[in-house]
């Protein structure tokens, strides 16, 4: 097995900058994460960006990025970054902070380990869970679906679902909530630290490419508009909901360079001369080795990410259908 400390001093020497992206994590993995990766610093996600489209080197730099504004995964993250002194941006979903309703695939974690093996009569079909595998054989169609269609196409079916499920579990539609998003009192608080910066992940966290222009400049102009409103900063970052190509489409990026002087991806890479609105990102999770994700981040943003081996993308669990993603909110390894 590789020397994680001769990792560490091949990432510091040769990788060009790049963003690491986190959503439901523990402050102490995240932590563990971020101190590997010395002597690279992490830097305002916008010293960042700005250095990539000036042309500058950002080698030995990178940006922490936090994704969907669950409250627990902001209070805790935002505590470790203050006590560390480390700059961070958290996206948000804007809907989810405005109604505390949970978005889709946070639903569907809840309820996938409740369904019953039996057939579920919906208003517009039968889902025949008996046979072996059902089950994992409708996550990935639901999965496909976050990644490919509009939200009324799933979302209904979604909500059905739940209500089966509590009914057969004799629980309550109450006890299935997601969690809870970070309030927009707490995000006015938090903005005041000059180290937390919030973002715009759109409004409905639709994957971007269901959508018509119209729609895509609602979500991009009033997303920006309520963020900037609740922190007092110009609102300036999008991260893209999903982050796949498929997810985002051809007219996104577009749209989003009238808006933003970013848009974040779910693919993996450095920030130099990458697309400021295509931007790359490395995710990392909570089950990642620590070794894993030196691995990821040395052979994903050097010059040797060119011999990237299979293993290093492959997704820690089950596929989606869709290729490079996982099952985990349509993740990319």
């Amino acid at each position: 097995m590789m020397d994680i400390n001769l990792l560490r001093r091949l990432v510091g020497r040769l990788s060009g900058g790049f963003v690491l992206a986190f959503h439901d994590i523990p402050p102490e993995k995240m932590g563990e994460f971020v101190e590997l990766l010395q002597p690279a610093r992490p830097v305002p996600l916008s010293a960042l960006v700005r250095r990539s489209t000036q042309g500058k080197r950002t080698r030995g730099l990178f940006a922490i990025t936090v994704d969907d504004g669950v409250g627990e995964t902001v209070r805790t993250l935002a505590d470790l970054c203050r006590a560390k002194a480390w700059p961070a941006t958290f996206y948000l979903p804007t809907d989810y902070i405005d109604t505390g309703n949970g978005m889709a695939f946070q639903l569907w974690r809840v309820l996938k380990p409740l369904l019953p093996p039996k057939r579920l009569q919906l208003k517009s079909s039968v889902v025949d869970l008996t046979a072996s595998g059902a089950v994992e054989e409708l996550s990935r169609n639901m999965e496909r679906a976050w990644h490919l269609q509009r939200l009324e196409s799933y979302l209904p079916a979604t909500m059905e679902l739940a209500e089966i499920v509590a009914r057969e579990n004799g629980i309550t539609a109450a006890s299935m909530r997601p969690a809870a998003p970070i309030s927009w009192a707490e995000v006015e608080s938090l903005s005041k630290n000059p180290l937390l910066r919030f973002e715009s992940h759109g409004v409905s966290h639709a994957a971007m490419s269901s959508l018509r222009e119209d729609e895509l400049e609602f979500e991009m102009r009033h997303s920006q508009d309520v963020v900037t409103e609740h922190t007092g900063r110009p609102c300036r970052h999008l991260a893209y909901p999903f982050g796949s190509p498929t997810s985002i489409g051809d007219r996104a990026p577009a749209v989003a360079r009238r808006f933003y002087d970013s848009a974040t991806t779910m693919l993996l890479g450095p920030v130099d001369s990458a697309d400021p609105w295509m931007l790359p990102r490395i995710p990392l999770y909570p089950e990642n080795s620590l070794l894993l994700a030196r691995v990821k981040i040395l052979l994903k943003c050097t010059s040797m990410r060119r011999i990237t081996p299979d293993w290093a993308t492959r997704g820690a669990t089950h596929g989606c259908g869709i290729p490079g993603q996982t099952s985990r909110h349509g993740r990319i390894a």
